[in-house]
């Protein structure tokens, strides 16, 4: 009787085990793809007489991560991210002194990698790296004649230090937190008043860093 108890009670716990165990698909490779949202705050300069808080407020990011596994552990692919947001400080006084409308657009796009540690569990941290370009934008509505103007730069992002945490809600599907700090330089202004455009580069020695702090949530689809 012991024996056959013993019997039922370990065939239950492999049940439940194997149970357990096919809840949370092995590790793959292959296609991938992530979107992400959140916020993303400013800092550091647009140039040496200017910060990028001064020119640019807060914005709402919508990043798309494309590309593959190679291993479970490592993907590799691009990115391709806008962002939404409006004039900020000194600049946004002015919108406002002119009773003007002001909205922010940026772009930006490049290659990353990242690290999962994790690829087989329901819990998967993961940190990242990537390279790109970016261009942030200020377009001016005046309201009257002189119509809309706008203001841009466009430079190279030399980091993207990223980390986050999948969870895995199902077989194919994920959702988690994630972090995301760009560091890069502006080395180009474009000027449009409605009429013309111009474009010149920013001296060298008028150069500097800036940086976006990005925090939100991503949504993954496995491979």
């Amino acid at each position: 009787m012991k024996n056959g108890a013993w019997g039922l009670g370990l065939l239950a716990v492999l049940s439940v085990s194997r149970g357990a165990l096919a809840q949370v698909p092995p590790p793959k490779t292959g296609f991938q793809m992530a979107l992400r949202t959140g916020y993303s705050a400013p800092f550091g300069k647009v140039t040496e007489g200017l910060k990028l808080s001064d020119f640019s407020s807060g914005q709402v990011p919508l990043i798309v991560d494309i590309g593959g596994k190679p291993i479970p552990h490592l993907f590799l692919g691009g990115y391709l991210g806008l962002g939404f947001g409006g004039a900020g400080g000194s600049t946004a006084d002015t919108c406002d002194q002119l009773n003007a409308g002001c909205f922010g657009l940026s772009l930006r796009f490049g290659i990353q990698a990242q690290v999962h540690f994790l690829p087989g569990e329901k819990f998967n941290p993961w940190l990242g790296y990537g390279i790109g370009l970016e261009s942030l934008g200020l377009g001016i509505d005046q309201n009257d004649s002189r119509g809309a103007v706008a203001a841009g730069v466009g430079g190279f992002e030399f980091a993207h230090l990223m980390a986050g945490a999948d969870v895995r809600l199902t077989r194919v599907i994920g959702i988690g937190p994630f972090v995301d700090f760009s560091f890069g330089r502006y080395n180009r202004v474009t000027l449009d008043d409605g009429d013309t455009t111009t474009s010149y580069d920013i001296e060298s020695s008028n150069r500097a860093t800036h940086g976006w702090a990005t925090f939100g949530l991503r949504v993954v689809f496995f491979p």
